[in-house]
């Protein structure tokens, strides 16, 4: 406990210029058919708050990253819908409005749009990365550490076998696009977490609270400093005003374990 403390301290005390420098909001945007309207974004943890489209015809609102319901509002009611908006960190996620028929917009009744499909593709940064939302954890076979997590990025690869459950919380460091395992930077909500000492590897949340983990491979901006590899930034579930709670066994047979990878 006082050797986890004493990392802490120090990565606290070292990282300062780190702190609060990092993604841990998104952009939702959009378009609606009215200017002078106003568009509603309701969820994330109690979040709720109004803009007024502009004259052009375009809104934007910067928001915490959860999942969100985006409502167009006409004279205070709800005449469209955009459910399950949920933007990556230091990303953007669209909603636009259409244009009713003008012969029944009297008659209209509430429309709601389902993100099903694809999200479009963010020409805004050159940035590559990959985000894993809490909900694609819980369904993905993987190992409960944010190195397997990263895993999933293209162009990532294990460390060297030598250094198997060398980071502070045990999992193995990892290789972005050839470059070298203490070449990469850990965050967590914006705070540089990443070895003090070493640099193999960092601090990361335990795996059921992440809320979302973006892995940085390359082309990411001069704020993720101190770091030449990749980025693992993560961010923490915020909680509801719901009580919940629950159980989960794991169960890691013997006989499905191979020799490299023992889980």
């Amino acid at each position: 406990r006082r050797t986890a403390l004493a990392v802490a301290i120090v990565a606290g005390v070292g990282m300062t210029g780190q702190v609060l420098a990092q993604a841990t909001t998104g952009t939702i945007f959009g378009s609606a058919p009215t200017s002078g309207a106003s568009v509603q974004v309701v969820g994330g943890s109690g979040f709720n708050r109004t803009v007024s489209v502009d004259n052009s015809g375009h809104y934007s609102l910067t928001v915490p990253v959860g999942n969100y319901t985006v409502n167009l509002l006409q004279n205070g009611a709800v005449v469209q819908s955009h459910s399950n908006v949920s933007p990556a960190a230091g990303g953007a996620s669209e909603a636009d409005f259409v244009q009713a028929g003008s012969q029944n917009a009297k008659s209209l009744s509430t429309v709601t749009v389902t993100a099903n499909a694809l999200p479009a593709i963010d020409v805004t940064s050159t940035t590559q990365n990959l985000s894993i939302t809490s909900k694609q954890l819980a369904e993905l076979p993987l190992a409960r550490n944010a190195e397997a997590i990263a895993l999933l990025a293209p162009g990532t690869v294990q460390g060297a076998a030598a250094f198997m459950g060398s980071t502070p919380t045990g999992g193995s460091p990892i290789s972005f696009g050839g470059s070298s395992i203490v070449e990469n930077a850990y965050y967590i909500n914006g705070f540089n977490t990443s070895d003090p000492l070493s640099n193999t590897g960092g601090i990361a949340l335990p795996y059921g609270a992440i809320d979302q983990q973006q892995v940085l491979t390359s082309g990411y901006d001069a704020k993720y400093g101190r770091s030449a590899g990749g980025v693992i930034s993560q961010i923490g579930k915020s909680g509801t005003n719901d009580w919940h709670f629950g159980g989960q066994v794991l169960w890691a047979p013997a006989f499905a374990q191979d020799g490299y990878n023992n889980w």
